[in-house]
């Protein structure tokens, strides 16, 4: 016979809680066969879930996991897994010559802190009149509400338009489209739900005559002296100008 045994624990606060044991037995006569059986809905509020799988049978089953993104892990003893709350449905598999069994729980996360997906700070170097794209997006359950903290200390929210020149798109980017110098200074995004607050800061300096570093894209002109401006070196930023002269 062989008897798996799935047994799903929580680590939450620095609190071990076990939940739902889910045990299956199978005839070692014949082959098993069995549709997906997922338990009852595993429910986490933001810290780790440890899955823990084990089986019994002759000759020793090898158990695998499979992940919600169907990626497969296998060990030839008890098994567990830790997951930091990735909700999904996750199956554990014994299999030996005689067959094999199966079983799933599904975990869903009704509450998790957020999580900026962009660097914490970054540092932009402008020249006057170019636009600003400066973004922040944020995972969380529930899903985070964003906002921008610009330098004169005004609180922006996405698809708010202010002083005719700056906005934040519906997915958070902050938009300027020609920067100043009054436009230098740090802008921060928050974004925060009923669980946790994570944050990221956006440096933007205006100095004119020079290109853009960081994600945006060099500046050229289409005058008839035009400047352009080459940076040099890979640790420390040099910048060497040359004049070219467009005969019209």
């Amino acid at each position: 016979m062989v008897r798996l045994s799935f047994v799903i624990s929580f680590s939450l606060a620095g609190r071990d809680i076990d939940v739902l044991p889910l045990h299956l037995a199978v005839e070692e006569s014949s082959v098993p066969h069995l549709g997906e059986q997922v338990g009852p809905p595993v429910t986490g509020t933001g810290g780790e879930v440890h899955l823990e799988c084990q089986a019994d049978g002759v000759p020793a089953p090898l158990l695998s996991w499979v992940l919600p993104d169907r990626s497969v892990t296998t060990s030839t003893g008890p098994s567990t897994i830790t997951l930091p709350s990735d909700r999904g449905v996750y199956r554990c598999v014994a299999s030996n010559s005689a067959g094999a069994a199966s079983t799933s729980v599904r975990v869903h996360v009704s509450s998790l802190p957020p999580v900026i997906q962009q660097p914490r700070e970054e540092h932009l170097l402008l020249s006057p009149g170019r636009p600003v794209y400066a973004h922040c997006s944020a995972r969380g359950a529930p899903p985070p509400t964003l906002r921008w903290r610009i330098p004169d200390g005004t609180l922006v929210r996405p698809s708010q338009f202010l002083h005719g020149n700056l906005f934040v798109l519906t997915n958070g980017t902050l938009h300027i489209r020609k920067v100043g110098p009054k436009d230098s200074g740090s802008y921060e995004c928050t974004a925060s739900n009923a669980v946790g607050t994570d944050k990221r800061i956006v440096k933007l300096k205006i100095e004119g005559g020079r290109v853009a570093w960081g994600r945006q894209r060099r500046p050229r002109t289409t005058t008839n002296s035009v400047q352009q401006w080459d940076v040099t070196g890979s640790s420390s930023k040099r910048w060497r100008r040359r004049r070219v002269y467009v005969l019209c």
